[in-house]
């Protein structure tokens, strides 16, 4: 049996450390679906009043399974399909700290890039707004204007965040959440004067 060339060995360690990093970027992938999954479900049952827990609490444990797979390449934190699953975590947390009558949870509390957890907050607005019509639509006005009022709150914290792109891209979701609060501003303003109305004809 011949004895390897310096290339060969060197090639060989070179194989070797790109099929672990291989393996860690598959498990990322896995892990990061699993996540958006779970999430997505959580958020669902908050929409249902359905007990949206469990799969909080399984999106959690599945990030701390991610970190650990990538403790010997952290630069796949920052990759794309695992940012695009802490935002949804961002977001899951925020909607369902919310519907328990709680507050934002910070990224530190999350153990989430800050980048993410913008990212997540601008989401939530969203989500917000569906509950926000489901309350006026069952003619709760008062919570209705009071998830209006968390929503523009959201919406003026993202207004503050000013960067390229490269770092933190806000800017299609700025206007998107803009146009979301001003049509439930015109929403409730409406809901407003028919439950007036409502009341006159009562009389």
């Amino acid at each position: 049996m011949r004895d390897l060339s310096k290339i060969e060995i060197i090639i060989q360690s070179v194989r070797k450390r790109l099929d672990k990093k291989d393996a860690a970027r598959e498990a990322a992938i896995r892990l990061s679906r699993q996540i958006v999954r779970e999430c997505r479900g959580a958020i669902t049952s908050v929409h249902k009043g359905e007990d949206f827990t469990k799969q909080l609490k399984t999106a959690r444990k599945l990030y701390v399974e991610l970190k650990k797979s990538c403790l010997s390449n952290s630069e796949l934190l920052y990759a794309g399909y695992v940012m695009d699953a802490l935002q949804e975590l961002a977001e899951a947390e925020t909607i369902c700290s919310i519907a328990k009558g709680g507050d934002v949870p910070a990224p530190d509390t999350l153990g989430i890039p800050d980048e993410a957890f913008v990212l997540g907050l601008a989401d939530a607005i969203g989500e917000l707004r569906r509950l926000f019509l489901e309350k006026l639509r069952s003619d709760d006005t008062e919570e209705a204007e009071a998830l209006l009022k968390k929503m523009e709150e959201f919406f003026d914290a993202l207004m503050t965040f000013d960067y390229p792109d490269s770092l933190l891209p806000t800017k299609r979701k700025q206007d998107v959440a803009r146009s979301v609060v001003e049509k439930s501003r015109g929403e409730i303003v409406l809901a407003s004067q028919m439950g007036l109305l409502r009341k006159k004809l009562k009389k």
